[in-house]
């Protein structure tokens, strides 16, 4: 194709043949062109590098962008609506709601792909920037902080927004929120989320503030792990005595989440929140903290900079622990990275034997099963902390309330879009995840017909009650999980117990499951995310074309 031939085809007077992109081997078409481009004169230069630039974006959308890959039961359970405007009732299959009313979790054109930004595509720089990036600019909320009493003396702090003053007390639907590792409420994850529900769409927020962290004082000689759930249990009554007609939710982030799904599996059915959402949750903290000594960053960044925040938040309330006989000062000291806190504090303070123990027993996986509320949990597969391979897969597809989200990338808590200006994409999915659940009824609690709002499950009252009856038996066998509900048991060293299933109930699980559930492939599901995680496409002619046209472009300015 000469020079002449190309003014012809731009003048319009003669039609472009494109027989060099056609030919019949793949190794024929790319030959035929660089050896066309090299009889010519030079002229395509300057159009091809004019169109490298959106070449080269395109190909990285196309190789970054990162679509939801949903993970949920096939056989779902129901979910009650009330129609406020003709005043009847109706059950929805969870899922099929879910993903009708959030868009960002079901369609790729309205925001169900996350688009990192251009310089943030590895999930350790959408780390780093969500730790050290400062966000005091935006996310302004103008908390009321409220300090409550714990029974062995300490203290935990809740913070409003807006304030009671400013709404008071009413049936506005509320949302509790669990920062992570000695986060708080002034998180800008938590922010984001806060600023979008209350300003946006109107909705209340409290977040609830662990021991010590968040600037709250702490009083007593105990601080919080992954596994004590009995100050979020009394944060929660003592939200429900204020707002006692207000419907709750809640999402956790991270170590919050982990709790938070702990607390959901320990509540059952009689759990006060309509449905939970779990963002960058470990699950499996045992797991998750071999992989983070696996790797280089893990062992030497990540794993000193946890365990220094720790060691600050000790540091700074050490005076508790200096006569102490469980808690030795100069070990935490001399401690380098989180698992060394957890071997001087946190297993020592809750009398657990060893570091490993600990870990098994405060993971949340255990007690997805647990959980009678429809709930999000929301994950990167990228997430250097919160690891892909712990993520409890089968547990939540055998789980009717369940959906698990995952995207190729995001890092921990970060899923940071734009490239002046970074927003978080995740909260796009939370508040639509949050509203959906919060409108399906919006009856206050009085007007609505059970006492505690429950979502329709595929279980009948009959054996609800049969199973009640026989939890309270005594005539209890099941997993064991950590009990702290009784402090002279701990002196006793190790664990204690406490069953959440009878033997039946657990028998009666499983064989429903192995009868409705469908067989979970576990490498057919490895291998899809493997391939997610990859941002893997289907490498057409097209793609071809469009990888290979940035190295023609070297050999011709080669040549000249």
């Amino acid at each position: 194709m000469d020079m002449e031939t190309v003014s012809q085809i731009l003048m319009g007077h003669q039609q472009p043949s494109w027989d060099i992109f056609n030919a019949t081997s793949a190794a024929a078409g790319p030959l035929r062109f660089l050896a066309a481009l090299d009889q010519n004169d030079g002229s395509l230069v300057l159009p091809l590098l004019i169109l490298l630039p959106f070449l080269v974006v395109s190909l990285f959308r196309h190789y970054t962008n990162s679509p939801v890959i949903l993970t949920y039961n096939d056989d779902p359970t129901s979910i009650r609506l009330f129609n406020q405007r003709t005043g009847k009732e109706q059950t929805e299959n969870l899922i099929d709601y879910i993903l009708k009313k959030c868009p960002s979790l079901s369609d790729p054109a309205k925001g169900a792909t996350f688009k990192p930004s251009m310089w943030m595509t590895s999930g350790h720089l959408q780390t780093a920037y969500a730790a050290y990036r400062d966000f005091n600019s935006i996310y302004k909320i103008p908390y009321e902080r409220e300090l409550l009493s714990t029974p062995d003396g300490g203290t935990v702090s809740v913070d409003w927004a807006p304030s009671v003053k400013t709404m008071p007390a009413d049936d506005t639907p509320t949302l509790v929120l669990l920062h992570g590792l000695t986060g708080g409420s002034h998180e800008s994850y938590i922010r984001a989320l806060v600023e979008t529900m209350t300003k946006d769409h109107g909705y209340r927020c409290v977040v609830f503030n662990a021991r010590a962290c968040a600037n709250t004082e702490l009083t007593s000689a105990q601080l919080y792990s992954g596994n004590w759930t009995h100050d979020l249990r009394m944060v929660v009554k003592h939200i429900r005595k204020t707002l006692p007609e207000s419907k709750l939710m809640s999402v956790g982030f991270s170590l919050g989440a982990n709790i938070l799904m702990n607390y959901m599996g320990e509540e059952g059915d009689q759990c006060e929140f309509l449905g939970a959402m779990s963002v960058g949750n470990p699950f499996d903290i045992l797991g998750s903290s071999l992989a983070l000594g696996r790797g280089w960053l893990g062992s030497k960044i990540y794993a000193p900079a946890m365990g220094g925040n720790l060691r600050r938040i000790f540091m700074k309330h050490a005076k508790w622990f200096e006569n102490s006989d469980i808690v030795d000062i100069d070990l935490v000291l001399r401690g380098n990275c989180i698992r060394d806190f957890d071997e001087a504090v946190t297993r020592r303070l809750f009398k657990y034997r060893t570091v490993n123990e600990y870990y098994r027993m405060a993971s949340s996986s255990q007690r997805i099963l647990d959980i009678k509320r429809p709930f999000l949990c929301l994950n990167a597969l990228d997430d250097p902390i919160a690891v892909s391979e712990c993520l409890p897969r089968d547990e939540i597809k055998n789980n009717p309330f369940g959906l698990l989200a995952t995207t190729a990338r995001g890092g921990h808590l970060g899923w940071f879009e734009g490239f002046f200006s970074q927003r978080r994409w995740c909260t796009k999915p939370l508040v639509e995840f949050c509203i959906a659940i919060f409108e399906a009824d919006r009856r206050s609690v009085s007007r609505t017909p059970s006492n505690k709002p429950k979502v329709v499950a595929d279980v009948s009252i009959t054996e609800d009650k049969k199973n009640q009856q026989d939890d309270n038996s005594g005539n209890l066998e099941s997993h064991i999980v950590r009990n702290v509900k009784t402090l002279e048991h701990m002196d006793q060293g190790g664990a204690t117990t406490m069953p959440l299933r009878n033997k039946m109930a657990a028998e009666q699980h499983t064989q429903k499951a192995s009868h409705s559930q469908p067989h979970v492939d576990r490498q057919a599901t490895e291998r899809r995310d493997k391939k997610n995680s990859l941002a893997i496409r289907p490498f057409s002619r097209k793609s071809f074309w469009a990888t290979l046209l940035p190295l023609i472009v070297y050999y011709i300015m080669k040549r000249r």
